[in-house]
């Protein structure tokens, strides 16, 4: 038993002192580090580059070649010389060419046209704005202006409103005297929907002089600056249809009548105007 221990023993110690071993443990150094050098250059290969893009290095060499790329593009002959715009009517000329910044000689290729759009857009009056650059020299646009339909009277001032309910301008409404005025503070919101619906009373609306929001909640017409109706909250159709017929049959007249309350359902009721009621206490009085 003992031999076999010392046996084992020694066995043990020569295979760990021999050639094979040291070669072997060699090999696992040698390996570990490499592996340490692979981990190394693989973090440094990945860092490298979003530190750099990190500091902007590959942003500002695109920007250069692209600046110089317009530079010679320019200098070649593609440079602004005219800037033609289309579907213009009642937006500032000079707030137009403001947002292009044209100045000739300029490289066509300098002007981006989608940041042109969109600054054109911003002008009240421009609903839609279309911007192409045409070779060698000409900046083209196309505009789709505003049509106003009504005017809001507002803090003793009158904007124009378009049929989405923008307010596009408080200037230059010379032009626009015959449209319907209308008053309160959320009219230019709601009064698109009533004036789209006036269109199937044809009726009422060509004597349609203004429009007020009441309450939020409602509106008045005016016809003729003479006559008021009082419209309800809701089947607002119903009560114009209604109107029209009492149009039609002529069983109102403005010089008798200045108010006509709709506001109930299959009701009505009528306030004669001061005239008529002096004219009809006459006749009491006479009786």
């Amino acid at each position: 038993m003992k031999k076999k221990a010392i046996f084992s023993s020694r066995s043990r110690r020569s295979r760990r002192g021999s050639p094979s071993w040291r070669v072997s443990a060699m090999m696992q150094r040698f390996a570990s580090s490499r592996l340490i050098k692979g981990i190394l250059v693989a973090g440094v290969a990945f860092f490298l580059p979003v530190l750099a893009w990190w500091m902007e290095y590959p942003q500002r060499l695109v920007g250069t070649l692209t600046h110089s790329f317009v530079e010679i593009t320019g200098k070649m002959g593609f440079s602004l010389a005219e800037v033609l715009v289309e579907g213009r009517h009642h937006a500032s000329f000079e707030k137009i060419m403001k947002v292009v910044e044209g100045q000739r000689g300029q490289p066509l290729l300098s002007y981006d046209p989608y940041e042109i759009k969109k600054q054109l857009e911003e002008i009240p009056w421009i609903r839609q704005a279309t911007v192409k650059r045409q070779l060698p020299n000409i900046i083209f646009i196309q505009l789709t202006e505003r049509e106003p339909v009504a005017l809001w009277q507002h803090h003793q001032k009158h904007y124009l409103v378009d049929g989405q309910g923008v307010i596009i301008s408080s200037d230059h409404l010379q032009g626009f005297a015959n449209l319907p005025v209308i008053v309160g503070g959320d009219a230019p919101v709601h009064a698109p929907h009533i004036l789209k619906m006036l269109e199937k009373f044809p009726d009422v609306r060509k004597q349609l002089t203004a429009l007020v929001r009441v309450g939020g909640r409602r509106w008045d017409l005016h016809l003729d600056k003479k006559l008021q109706v009082m419209l309800p909250e809701t089947k607002v159709e119903n009560a114009l249809a209604r109107l029209t017929i009492l149009i039609q049959q002529k069983k109102i007249n403005p010089m008798e009548v200045s108010v006509v309350d709709l506001r109930i359902e299959n009701q009505m009721a009528m306030r004669l105007s001061p005239l008529a009621a002096v004219r009809i206490k006459g006749k009491g009085k006479e009786a």
